[in-house]
């Protein structure tokens, strides 16, 4: 049984799904269902981002490409209406962008999988699947540059298992030794002499700021140190308290200054 004003509105559906089918071959009718959408798009954006969307921004392209996407993707004879499934397609598509984009992690779209438009939201629970994200991404960069490190040691006949040993036990000495490590690092002539001659001369402890007794005692250390600072390795600086600006030179320093044995 049908209600008041049904034909009217079966008859929009129809002449929706005839130029949706026109759309796919003629550009022209594409880019006239675009354009008559592009409010219904920035609304649909802004809902998932939970912030106002403008046609300047990201993600309005992003869900422009959604809305293409929808008109390619969708058939007549499917259970949801057309723009409930350009929804859909929508919100794929900005979260595929998120979790492609970390630096847009604090802007994650807040709806839920099997939302509808007029549904609420849950944001915790997409902000915590982010997180988890974005904790498997930071383990996957440690464990990465944790092998990187290990192979610039190995060119020093140092292994992890070395370090963790030599490792000095007083903070004082662990902050005296990054700082003389981040003179050596600094120039390029006291690079190559420190990485390869196997007694340092009393001129050159001079230069870095310590006593000759000292390079001697924590060479492996210090090396191990340099490297840090010399290579391409954020998370080891981190967790060594050291800053991005501490970073000296470009990648392959430690191999290029490096000519064999300790």
């Amino acid at each position: 049984m049908h209600g008041p004003g049904d034909g009217d509105h079966n008859q929009k559906v129809s002449v929706l799904e005839e130029r949706l089918l026109k759309a796919r071959n003629d550009p022209a009718v594409r880019e006239e269902l675009i354009d008559e959408n592009q409010t219904y798009i920035l609304k649909v954006a802004s809902k998932i981002c939970i912030r106002n969307i403008t046609r300047q921004d990201d993600e309005y392209s992003v869900a422009l490409l959604g809305f293409n996407e929808a008109i390619n993707s969708y058939r007549s004879d499917q259970s949801t209406k057309f723009h409930s499934f350009a929804f859909t397609v929508i919100r794929r598509r900005l979260t595929d962008y998120f979790r492609s984009e970390t630096r847009h992690f604090n802007q994650v779209p807040l709806v839920s999988a099997d939302s509808k438009d007029n549904e609420p939201t849950y944001p915790e629970v997409i902000r915590k699947a982010f997180e988890e994200h974005h904790d498997r991404e930071l383990e996957e960069k440690r464990r990465s540059d944790l092998e990187e490190f290990a192979k610039h040691l190995q060119r020093f006949k140092i292994s992890l298992n070395d370090l963790v040993k030599i490792s000095p036990k007083h903070r004082d000495t662990r902050q005296n030794l990054q700082e003389i490590a981040r003179r050596i690092a600094s120039k390029k002539e006291l690079l190559e002499q420190f990485y390869k001659q196997k007694r340092l001369k009393k001129g050159f402890a001079e230069q870095v700021g310590c006593h000759r007794r000292t390079l001697k005692r924590h060479r492996n250390y210090l090396i191990a140190l340099v490297v840090v600072l010399v290579e391409d390795l954020p998370t080891i600086r981190e967790y060594l308290g050291l800053s991005a600006a501490d970073r000296k030179g470009g990648g392959d320093g430690a191999e290029r200054n490096f000519d064999g044995g300790q």
